[in-house]
This record gives structure tokens, sequence and C-alpha cells, in this order.
């Protein structure tokens, strides 16, 4: 599979997808667990997309540890079906729920199981890379919402996601690494919401894939993937890469604020001060390694402004950050009404 283009290429890509749309839309666990291994099976030959070793021992953690959760997973949901005698009904039992969300928080990459993630994102291409980070969660995420015990210990794990994200990403000097990490700390603020409004989660969700898609361009295009290259010429836009990484370290009015700004809203109506200032914590942590790699483009920003030709599919994504102070907020403010009213009528 040395060539890029290889046709079998698009067979793969549409097992991956078709995986993950399969476990969406089953109410079935049984269904949902063929349907994450039908999607892993579908990634695991994209991984190897160039034949590289590095890539081949990637793909070999990955599969290890997919299988190792996805054992868990379907072990526990037999154990629980012999209890409630369904695949159908809500887990009550929660010494099994508790196994059951350690399998998902596992294939998310969450902290504390989350050593798996760093040793194979630095290894990945970009592609590749976006993939594990947005797509690859969608399932496990929507599989994590309907567990209805526990909800103590998803705020502790989110909490832990959003501080280890944080604090693991300021010794960091690839860019890759920095990728992972914090998503691991994004991962943190979607799972505080997802056993209490959908909605937000997946808002957050999109609005972090609407972030990294065109910033993960921007940074495969220099000329090295360590951070004192940000430094050197390129043929980056660097306004453009700045705005977009301080919108994905959630500094206001960029994009990035409004979706943590939906969920501090829900979290204090929830009358949850101490997780709030938990999350606003790792935030403010995470933004300092944020401000670094801006503070690098913009002492280079001077020698070289040009908008290149590959910016151009990404354009309406990054209007859509610069100016979501005027584009976003009325919508933002129409789903908070819509989410904090169901919240209420629950």
């Amino acid at each position: 599979m040395n060539n890029k283009f290889f046709p079998s290429n698009f067979l793969f890509i549409t097992i991956m997808l078709m995986g993950t749309l399969f476990s969406l839309s089953s109410s079935h666990w049984l269904t949902m667990w063929m349907g994450l291994e039908l999607n892993l099976m579908g990634f695991l030959p994209l991984m190897n997309i160039k034949g590289k070793m590095l890539e081949a021992e990637a793909s070999i953690k990955y599969f290890i540890i997919q299988s190792m959760s996805s054992s868990v997973l379907i072990i526990s949901s037999i154990i629980m079906y012999s209890y409630n005698l369904s695949w159908y009904s809500m887990f009550t039992n929660s010494t099994i729920t508790a196994f059951i969300m350690m399998s998902l928080i596992m294939k998310l990459g969450g902290a504390p199981l989350h050593f798996w993630l760093p040793s194979i994102t630095k290894q990945m291409s970009w592609s590749i890379l976006f993939l594990i980070l947005t797509w690859q969660k969608v399932a496990p995420l929507f599989m994590l919402s309907l567990l209805n015990t526990n909800y103590n210990s998803l705020i502790i794990l989110s909490i832990l996601s959003t501080m280890v994200g944080s604090v693991m990403a300021l010794n960091q000097n690839q860019y890759q690494l920095i990728m992972t990490y914090s998503s691991i700390s994004h991962l943190g603020w979607m799972m505080s919401m997802i056993l209490v409004n959908n909605v937000l989660t997946m808002t957050y969700f999109i609005i972090y894939v609407i972030i990294s898609l065109p910033l993960m361009n921007l940074l495969s295009s220099n000329l090295g993937n360590q951070l004192f290259m940000l430094t050197q010429k390129n043929k980056s836009n660097n306004m453009i890469t700045i705005s977009l990484i301080l919108s994905l370290g959630g500094l206001p009015p960029l994009l990035g604020f409004m979706s943590k700004l939906t969920v501090l809203i829900s979290l204090i109506e929830m009358k949850m001060i101490m997780m709030t200032l938990m999350l606003l914590t790792g935030t403010l942590i995470s933004l300092y390694f944020y401000l670094n790699m801006a503070l690098m483009l913009m002492i280079k920003s001077y020698q070289m402004i040009e908008n290149p030709k590959s910016n151009k599919p990404y354009n309406p994504m990054i209007m859509l950050n610069v100016f979501s102070s005027f584009i976003v907020y009325p919508m933002i403010t129409m789903i908070m009404m819509y989410a904090m009213t169901i919240f209420h009528k629950s």
C-alpha cells in the first residue's frame, strides 16, 4: 500500500464510515459493538497507507488497545444481559456499568487511560491524526451517553482528562503531541455534559472539528513537526494560524470560546461550581502553550504574509472562526435556550 491513491482505500474509508453509522443508528448493544469492530477493520489499513515501519507499529498498538477495550465492552454487556435478559435495557448495575464506561474511555483516549494515544499519534500523518482525534470518537461518545449510572465517576474522569491534557501538553515540542493532548483536554469538556444534554456535546464536537480541520492543514504545511519550526519561513498564513490556535484554546471572542461558553452556562445552571472552576483551570493552563505557539508565529509574521491556494477549501471555516462573534452568537443563544428548556423539563 505504498501508493497513496490505492483504489482499495476507498473501500476501507467506506467500511470505516459505515461502521460508525452502524453504531449510531442502532439501539442494540451487540450491534453497536459490531459497528465498532467494523469501523476498526476499515481504519487499520488506512493507518498503513504509506507502508512505513512506524505506521505499522502504531497500527498494531492501536489494534491491541481497541481489541482490549472491545473485549471488556462485550464481556460486560453479556454479564449485564444475564441479569436483565435484554440487550435493549439501560444498565442499572453500577459495577458492570463502570467496566463499560472504562472501556469506552479507553477507546476515546481519555484520562487516565490515555497512555496509548500519544505514542500512536506522534507517528501518524496529519490526515490519519485528524481521523483519530475526531471521527473515531463519534461512536464511543454516543455509546457513553446511553449509560444512566455512575454520573459522579464520569464527572471525575472529565475533570481528570481536562487537567491531564492541559498539563501534559506544556512540555511537548511536536505539533502532533500538542494536538493530541489538546484533544484529550477538549474530550473532558465533552464528557462533562454528555449525560445531561447531548445537543451541547455534539455542538462542542462539531465546533472542535471546524477549528481542527484547517488548523491541522496549516500545521502540516510547515517545514517540520517541531515547535521551534514555527519561527522558520513557510508558506502558511501566520495570522490565520494564530486565530485558529487561539480559538482552539477558547480565547474570546473566537469560535472556540462559544462552545466552552455553552458548557459553562449549563454547569452553572446546575449549580456545579467546583466542576466549572476545575474545567476553567485546565483551560487556563492550556492557553499557556497556545499563546506560546501564537507568539512564535507573531514574531515572524512580518516576514511573509500571503494567502496560499491550499487554504481556499477551508476559507468558510476560517471566516466562521474569526467572525464568530457576529455569526455564531445568535445560533448559540438559540441552542442554549433549547438545551436549558429540555433540561428543566427533565
